[in-house]
């Protein structure tokens, strides 16, 4: 009997351990698109009950996190339209700066992302029903728009 044939040799069990590898390695790999697409055709879609989008500027001062009067204004506007619903807070990465640094971006977007919630939980938003999105990527492109998405869904019923 030739042992060899019924045996996995080195090569075998290194080739299975390399496609593995490789496998993971391109699911990981895979853009925000591509995810996109594969969650949306495994399952279920949400309703959304409303959408809200807005230029950085209209509710931030220059590189601060500080809202403006027009930001506040709407935030209670929505709020009467959206009463008790789930909301997602999303907003975009700043431009990086020449001498700025990607910590920066994350403390820029997380404290404006806080300070929405904090506005809407002021004028009556359960702060548990409230999500922060945070970019994927920190980095934004120098013609990527500077936006705000406000995202309303129902209440999930357990």
């Amino acid at each position: 009997m030739n042992s060899s044939r019924t045996t996995l040799s080195f090569l075998d069990l290194a080739l299975m351990l390399l496609s593995a590898f490789a496998y993971t390695h391109f699911v990981n790999i895979a853009d925000s698109e591509t995810r996109q697409k594969m969650a949306k055709a495994g399952g279920p879609v949400e309703e959304i009950l409303g959408s809200y989008d807005y230029a950085a500027p209209d509710f931030f001062g220059d590189s601060n996190a500080m809202l403006t009067d027009f930001a506040k204004k709407e935030i209670v506007e929505i709020l009467t339209m959206q009463p008790k619903q789930m909301l997602i807070i999303e907003v975009a990465a700043a431009p990086e700066a020449q001498n700025g640094s990607r910590l920066r971006q994350w403390e820029t977007v997380s404290a404006r992302s806080a300070a929405i919630a904090d506005a809407f939980e002021k004028v009556g938003q359960n702060g548990r029903m409230i999500v922060l999105k945070v970019p994927e990527k920190l980095v934004s492109k120098p013609g990527q728009k500077q936006s705000v998405k406000l995202t309303f869904l129902p209440l999930e019923t357990k």
